[in-house]
């Protein structure tokens, strides 16, 4: 049996469970994880209201509604209690049955409590509460293995070195985890701009990862969380949609971007015909989630075949000294009493090919200023707009300082 097929019997065995208890009580009944994120749900029996159809449709849960769920301290129940909700919350009463296995707490089994919810009920429902708590262990563990395996993987995937890759495919083939015949490709999902006593990110990454892991495999979809970032590999089928992996991204980055409360980014290396050709993938990712970072006008969700001329300067190394002659001039510019608004000015004169009509809107300034500006750039830089070649030095150091995150944040 593989080890998506296990993933996916314990899942049915969760539905069964939950359907059971529902015709049973003829109420509709809902289990979810620690973080209030649906995991199954029986059908509605007239009893539901709009949030829990807003749960089961895949919306979540409004984040202070979650916030004053848990504040209630629930994670404390020993055994199902009921709630009830302010009338301002627009949700119905509920009972909340933790679901526990070797003293985890491993989600919530809630039922709508419309005042007919009896004493037999409950004692009814803490007893599904454990069996859905042995289920969710035995899942958790096998989940874990799995995810320290494809961790150890997907490392060896984007190794450098060949036959540590070469290894590493026969195995996942081995594994059952892709196919022999499989096409890759590797994005790179990074959180920016957290505060620095900000310690979430990885345990986010983590969570993202195993979810992720979970969704099935087509495409597979194997995770290497890091501390700060999370490498994703998705397999395709070589006749499927080179694409297939841009929307698993994107979903990965909407679950991080819930959890940690900041900033993420993401970047999608080409696919490539052969999982060996991993590595490949990673790197062009690593260059695309940096482009996604410091150039302006770019996609939370940057792919490298989307990047163009930047992807091949994104390849060079900032500190290069040969490189010294093209950021020099911008450099002493930037540390000029002006210099955030003289390089926002030159940046987006030179994106719009000279325009000055566009580049004053852009700019929201008056022509004038804008020549004005023009000026004083030619006068601190040395450089003529007049001649191609320096407009050239003058563009590609602009986009180099982006890619070396040297260009001041405000321009």
């Amino acid at each position: 049996m593989s080890t998506g097929a296990g993933s996916l019997l314990r899942s049915e065995e969760l539905q069964e469970l939950v359907d059971v208890l529902a015709e049973r009580l003829q109420r509709s009944v809902a289990l979810d994880d620690p973080a209030l994120s649906l995991v199954v749900a029986s059908r509605h029996f007239g009893d539901e209201d709009p949030v829990r159809v807003q749960s089961v449709l895949g919306r979540g849960v409004d984040p202070e509604l979650r916030a004053w769920v848990l504040s209630l301290g629930i994670a404390e129940y020993d055994g199902p209690r009921r709630i009830a909700t302010p009338a301002e919350i627009g949700a119905k009463d509920r009972v909340c049955a933790p679901v526990r296995c070797a003293g985890l707490l491993l989600g919530y089994l809630w039922l709508i409590d419309d005042g007919r919810v009896t004493d037999d009920d409950l004692r009814e429902t803490a007893l599904v509460a454990d069996q859905a708590g042995m289920i969710l262990y035995r899942r958790d563990l096998f989940m874990q293995r799995r995810q320290a395996r494809c961790n150890a993987l997907v490392r060896d995937l984007i190794s450098a070195d060949e036959p540590t890759r070469v290894a590493a495919q026969l195995e996942a083939v081995d594994e059952e985890l892709l196919t022999p015949t499989a096409a890759v490709s590797v994005s790179v999902v990074r959180p920016v701009d957290l505060p620095e006593e900000h310690g979430g990110s990885a345990s986010a990454l983590a969570q993202a990862a195993q979810h992720a892991t979970s969704m099935g495999t087509d495409p597979a979809i194997l995770c290497l969380p890091r501390p700060h970032d999370l490498v994703v590999l998705v397999a395709h089928t070589r006749d499927g949609s080179a694409d297939a992996a841009r929307p698993v991204v994107r979903s990965l980055v909407g679950t991080v971007t819930e959890r940690v409360g900041a900033g993420v980014l993401a970047g999608v290396g080409a696919r490539q015909a052969e999982v060996v050709g991993a590595h490949r993938s990673y790197q062009q990712a690593l260059i695309a989630v940096r482009a996604a970072r410091f150039l302006p006008g770019l996609d939370d969700v940057v792919t490298w075949d989307s990047l163009g001329v930047y992807g091949l300067l994104a390849k060079l190394d900032p500190q290069d000294p040969a490189l010294g002659p093209h950021v020099a001039p911008l450099a002493g510019m930037a540390a000029t009493r002006h210099g955030e608004a003289l390089l926002a000015t030159a940046e987006t004169f030179l994106d719009l090919a000279g325009n000055v009509q566009r580049t004053a809107q852009e700019l929201h300034i008056h022509r004038a200023t804008l020549y004005q500006r023009l000026a004083r750039i030619e006068e601190l830089t040395g450089l003529d707009f007049d001649d191609g070649r320096d407009r050239l030095t003058l563009h590609l150091g602009l986009k180099l300082m982006r890619l070396a995150g040297s260009a001041p944040r405000g321009t």
